[in-house]
């Protein structure tokens, strides 16, 4: 095996004939091979860039979706012995929040799809006789339980946790292809300094589709390479299996997943359609990695090597690791578990105890007696604070019980409620109910606090849709929506059969749009814009969007669907707003 620790500077000590990354095939262009010394002329690219750009903290806020730049540019401010924070995202929230925290650093998104990132030129790196910071990386939690919280990771939390997977599950020079973001402490070890260690190149783009990892897959297999998949619950639960993946699944070697656990029925299924079993890592930004596990070879959790796990009287976890900020010390965390003769079994979080109309009450336990009813697959309660304090609940409904109309769906809510009441008091049960086919996450397999407002949002504004959900399709998103029964556009239309008038489903398409696509084109008209039949109050529907922009114009393919049929399809005409100014 090949490892080198980051304190020894890998990244100096090899060949510029080694292969460093891989560019996937795109269109007429064949796949093609990117070089260390080419990438080292990229790390000269950003050392300038930084000479070039004043700082006087010495510290750079990194957003860089490119694979092969963010590790260029992560390496020329290690090169400097300055720190480096990473913003899980680049919303302007984010960003806003960050603006006191160092210089921005990162390409920014470029006005159209089309338009190609402007690139810093390249030029022969300078190694510094600096030392490394003490600070290796900053980064944030996903805001899971409120507010994102700053982590600093120093390199030997780092180093300890690169050297533990290594051992365990070597890379051998095979070629890492990710799913996930490496602004997170999971994508940036697996998928960027893993292979950095261990002179493994790895894809130079994010996998988002099956199509993609499909096509990746079959070029890999041609040219006799194997893949070693760095995924989440989100990609591995959403695998088609409308796609032929038999042919191409020899080219793949291991698949990771972390984030979330992973459900017993989804491993089974990735397992079924790629060959592989599921190699899942449980832990979080503040511990490192804790544990593994293969759901094939059974439930249980296994503690990584130099990880020692214990629990109390209250069945919470302590660790004690070298992944930890101070590694001789026991911490206790907010997860419940038990110990078997395998390993332990995560029972929950403990910290989940809430007041409901004077009454405490486990949110764990609800959510626990939730999953045991027939037709759930899941289910997630939290509060939500409207004129008191109640009860909301998320539930993933198996396939075929799923509610369509609001009939249907107020029928699940009393079906529901009745069997918690043999358990809870009823003042405590939850009052709103969101049903879902897949379960919500963001990239990295988190209900994070901006999924759960989403989920929610219909409440405070009467014009938005009831959001249930959304995943990648093609070239585009399908978005699950529902008709909110008190929604503003329906009001007036009309006394005898309420409907939705089609130009609020217009509305939602460009909202949806902008979010998703990073839209910055306005609305200019309708083309070929049909509505078959009206969504009706409580009516659950999928929006399909694709963006298309060609070099004469720009447009929004929108299809809505339910049961009932179609209710939109066809073209919505956009323009930029310079060409509006003009």
């Amino acid at each position: 095996m090949t490892f080198r620790e980051l304190t020894e500077r890998p990244w100096r000590h090899r060949s510029a004939a080694e292969v460093f990354a891989w560019i996937p095939p795109a269109g007429a262009a064949p796949a093609r091979w990117f070089t260390v010394g080419e990438w080292h002329a990229r790390i000269g690219a950003w050392q300038q860039h930084l000479l070039d750009t004043p700082n006087e903290s010495g510290i750079w806020r990194l957003f860089e979706p490119d694979p092969i730049e963010f590790s260029a540019a992560l390496i020329a401010i290690w090169e400097r012995g300055e720190r480096v924070v990473l913003p899980a995202d680049n919303q302007p929230e984010t960003l806003a929040n960050l603006r006191a925290t160092g210089v921005a650093l990162g390409a920014p998104p470029p006005a159209h799809e089309d338009d190609a990132p402007t690139e810093l030129p390249s030029r022969p790196p300078r190694w510094s006789s600096r030392s490394l910071p003490d600070i290796a990386v900053s980064l944030y939690t996903s805001g899971s339980s409120g507010e994102p919280q700053r982590l600093d990771k120093r390199f030997d939390q780092l180093d300890a946790e690169l050297a533990t997977q290594a051992s365990l599950w070597p890379l051998r020079s095979q070629l890492v292809v990710s799913q996930v973001s490496h602004q997170h402490i999971y994508g940036l070890l697996f998928s960027i300094l893993r292979p950095l260690c261990e002179a493994s190149p790895f894809a130079a783009q994010t996998c988002r589709y099956p199509e993609t990892l499909r096509t990746w897959l079959q070029s890999s297999r041609t040219a006799g390479r194997r893949i070693i998949l760095v995924s989440a619950p989100p990609a591995l639960s959403r695998l088609p299996e409308a796609l032929d993946w038999k042919p191409v699944s020899a080219a793949l070697e291991t698949i990771y997943s972390s984030g979330a656990p992973l459900s017993k029925g989804a491993s089974d299924q990735v397992h079924e359609l790629l060959g592989k079993p599921v190699h899942e890592v449980y832990g979080s930004s503040e511990t490192g990695g804790i544990a593994w596990r293969i759901q094939r070879h059974g439930p249980d959790w296994i503690a990584l090597p130099g990880v020692d796990v214990r629990h109390d009287e209250d069945n919470r976890l302590w660790l004690r690791s070298r992944h930890l900020a101070s590694p001789d010390q026991w911490q206790r965390q907010a997860d419940r578990i038990a110990l078997t003769e395998a390993g332990f079994e995560l029972l929950g979080r403990a910290d989940r105890i809430v007041k409901i109309g004077g009454k405490r009450i486990s949110l764990t336990a609800m959510d626990r007696a939730l999953a045991t009813l027939p037709g759930v697959e899941r289910a997630r309660t939290w509060t939500l604070q409207r004129r008191e304090l109640r009860l909301a609940a998320v539930i993933q409904l198996t396939p075929g019980t799923m509610p369509h109309d609001h009939r249907h769906h107020r029928a699940m809510v009393k079906r529901l409620r009745r069997a918690l009441a043999a358990h809870f008091e009823t003042p405590a049960l939850p009052r709103y109910w969101r049903f879902v086919d897949h379960w919500p996450t963001n990239t990295q397999g988190k209900l994070s606090a901006e999924i759960r407002q989403r989920l929610f949002r219909d409440l405070e504004d009467r014009r938005a849709p009831r959001w249930l959900g959304e995943h990648p399709h093609q070239n585009g998103w399908k978005i699950t929506l529902e008709v909110p029964e008190r929604c503003a556009f329906v009001d007036g239309h009309f006394d005898g059969q309420p409907v939705l008038p089609g130009i609020a489903l217009v509305q939602w398409a460009m909202q949806q749009a902008r979010r998703l696509f990073a839209l910055r084109s306005d609305f200019a008209g309708l083309e070929r814009l049909r509505f078959p039949q009206p969504l009706l109050p409580g009516d659950r529907f999928e929006m399909t969007l694709d963006h298309r922009h060609g070099d004469a114009n720009e447009s929004l393919r929108i299809d809505c669907d339910s049961q009932r049929g179609k209710h939109v399809t066809g073209r919505i005409a956009l323009v930029t707003r310079q060409e509006w100014e003009r």
